[in-house]
């Protein structure tokens, strides 16, 4: 009895980190709206406070319009992940990632990255509130990757880490000081460079959410 009660308590906590999992996004999206569109998620992106999220928007390519991109809520109810419609069109994305995510390859889920992300703040010393996560293929290796803000209490961002899906390993890590320093501008070339690469960095990742600008009819008539 020692030795199955250990067991039965993995089990349980294994259970509850799959509430909060990931794959669970593209089969609940290809429940809702069929294997091709769960195929097509270019972009998966969640907002926190202290936890993991409850809700997940993904971003696919139309199988039927590929100029346009689908916006899809997938939430918690109850014990299961819904999907749902949330508009489609040309704009919904500011940049679109150019490659679909390979849910095949994720073994570091959001909660692996949210620790990797806190070990890393930890070495940089800087304390943060909550993370918005981001889940996308590396435009360059097809690499699939989180993309983590973290956030202050204020919303402010504090740091920005790039985690791999596939082995945890940090690509890249940014921690922006809360007031800029004087001597920002007066740094040498090499210093420059070094900020340039970074803000670059930083600036790859900036999928903007236009879904309240444009929403069309045909998304909810498509997948009735």
């Amino acid at each position: 009895m020692k030795k199955i009660i250990p067991c039965l308590f993995l089990l349980a906590l294994t259970g509850l980190s799959n509430l909060h999992a990931n794959p669970e996004v593209p089969i609940a999206v290809a429940q809702s709206f069929g294997t091709a569109v769960s195929e097509s998620i270019l972009l998966v992106k969640g907002s926190s406070t202290t936890a993991e999220p409850l809700e997940w928007v993904a971003y696919a390519r139309d199988a039927f319009r590929p100029q346009d991109i689908l916006r899809i809520n997938v939430k918690m109810e109850g014990a299961t992940w819904k999907a749902t419609a949330a508009g489609a069109g040309t704009k919904i994305l500011d940049r679109v990632p150019s490659r679909p995510i390979d849910f095949k390859k994720l073994l570091y889920r959001s909660a692996d990255a949210r620790v990797v992300a806190a070990k890393s703040a930890a070495l940089a010393q800087t304390t943060f509130a909550s993370i918005d996560y981001q889940l996308a293929a590396n435009p360059e290796t097809g690499t699939v990757e989180w993309g983590l803000a973290l956030k202050d209490d204020t919303g402010y961002e504090v740091g920005f880490v790039v985690v791999s899906a596939e082995t945890g390993a940090v690509s890249f890590q940014d921690w922006s000081p809360r007031v800029a320093s004087s001597s920002d501008s007066e740094g040498d070339e090499g210093e420059k460079a070094a900020k340039a690469v970074k803000k670059a960095a930083r600036k790859a990742w900036n999928w903007t959410d236009n879904a309240r600008k444009e929403t069309r009819g045909f998304f909810r008539e498509l997948f009735r």
